[in-house]
């Protein structure tokens, strides 16, 4: 049989296609051989099943492992010598440190670890319980900057803060007392509408801020307030529980049962602790002001506390929100001797009936 000329194969009979396999495969093996010396040809091919071993092995070991096996390749061993080198020291100082760490909790436990207990056992925890009071203490309480640290305030120059001059009546009622102590709950970020920065700055009061909300407890941090910080609510129950809290800038509150099924707007969980256990934790039970801005809850927080084992001199309370209405709130507070001195804004400031010149007039 004569064989048919190559450029006529493509279109060679079918007598032809007995040839066509033949001929591309002398092709390609000439291609091969003879266009680069056999040694190139061996690596070429070397290079082939390296590089898919290589993608199986990225496939199950990861990035580490397929860069690894490139370094580890005939030729590229000594140039990637400095970069393992460099590697393997810096894996090495942070395996160290980590050791060096573990050892150092061993030594010294967290709060945590001392207690013995996760935050889900205080659920229900009477508010007195000296576990509770520790664990408020260790893990929940930020302590007070030092007296010489500086104020990161918006308003450097500003003199009261408060929405109404809460401050002021607090220091006309009080007769400009110095060193006081006390609590406001409902802090927002520690400067706009605080009752108790001025008395702070001014006076050189101490006590303790509450705030609920992560964002606006993030910027009470900043501002370098003086007193004790809590990012947690106060508990309308008098134990601890964990609440959905609903994040609405100065108008937060506990979301109640129909908002949390709704799920319009930003929830988040928190702490709620009793506002006793709170003031045993900051080791007072003696308080000059109480300031609560709680968005409804403030009847049910007052409601905890043991009347008999504190002694709060002067209470300004938010009433506009408080579903049993003010009458009722001021009711219970006249239950416990204190009488309404004045109305301010949507605060009621009551004070306490035996507080030493404090003139009938004055009264509500």
């Amino acid at each position: 049989m004569n064989r048919i000329p190559w450029r006529h194969r493509h279109s060679a009979t079918v007598n032809s296609r007995t040839y066509r396999p033949l001929v591309i495969e002398v092709k390609i093996t000439l291609s091969i051989e003879d266009s680069r010396p056999y040694s190139m040809g061996k690596r070429w091919f070397s290079h082939s099943r390296s590089r898919e071993r290589s993608e199986a092995r990225g496939r199950t070991m990861g990035v580490w492992a397929d860069w690894w096996w490139w370094c580890a390749r005939p030729g590229r061993l000594p140039r990637a010598a400095p970069l393992s080198i460099l590697l393997a020291t810096v894996l090495t100082i942070i395996s160290l440190l980590f050791l060096l760490n573990a050892k150092a909790l061993s030594r010294h436990p967290t709060p945590r670890q001392v207690l013995e207990m996760g935050d889900h056992d205080f659920e229900g925890a009477p508010q007195h319980h000296p576990d509770l009071v520790s664990y408020i203490r260790q893990l929940h309480l930020l302590t007070p900057k030092g007296a010489s640290a500086p104020y990161a305030l918006s308003r450097p120059n500003a003199t009261d803060f408060s929405q109404n001059g809460q401050s002021k009546e607090v220091e006309k009622i009080l007769k400009g007392k110095r060193g006081g102590v006390f609590v406001e709950a409902g802090a927002y970020d520690g400067e706009q509408l605080s009752n108790t920065l001025y008395l702070e700055r001014n006076l050189g009061w101490k006590g303790l801020l509450v705030e609920p909300d992560p964002w606006n407890f993030w910027s009470l941090r900043k501002k370098g307030r003086k007193a004790h910080l809590v990012n947690a609510c106060l508990s309308p129950s008098p134990y601890p529980r964990e609440v959905t809290f609903k994040q609405s800038d100065t108008m937060g509150h506990i979301a109640s049962q129909g908002e949390e099924a709704n799920r319009r707007g930003i929830f988040t969980r928190v702490k709620c602790f009793p506002l006793y256990s709170l003031l045993l934790a900051i080791n007072t039970t003696k308080v000059d002001l109480l300031s609560l801005d709680v968005e409804g809850a403030e009847l049910q927080v007052l409601k905890t506390l043991p009347w008999e084992k504190v002694k709060i001199q002067v209470l300004c309370i938010e009433h506009r929100h408080i579903p049993e209405g003010s009458e009722a709130l001021r009711a219970y507070l006249e239950e416990r001797g204190y009488a309404l001195h004045t109305s301010v804004g949507d605060d009621y400031i009551f004070v306490r009936k035996d507080l030493e010149k404090i003139p009938q007039e004055d009264l509500l």
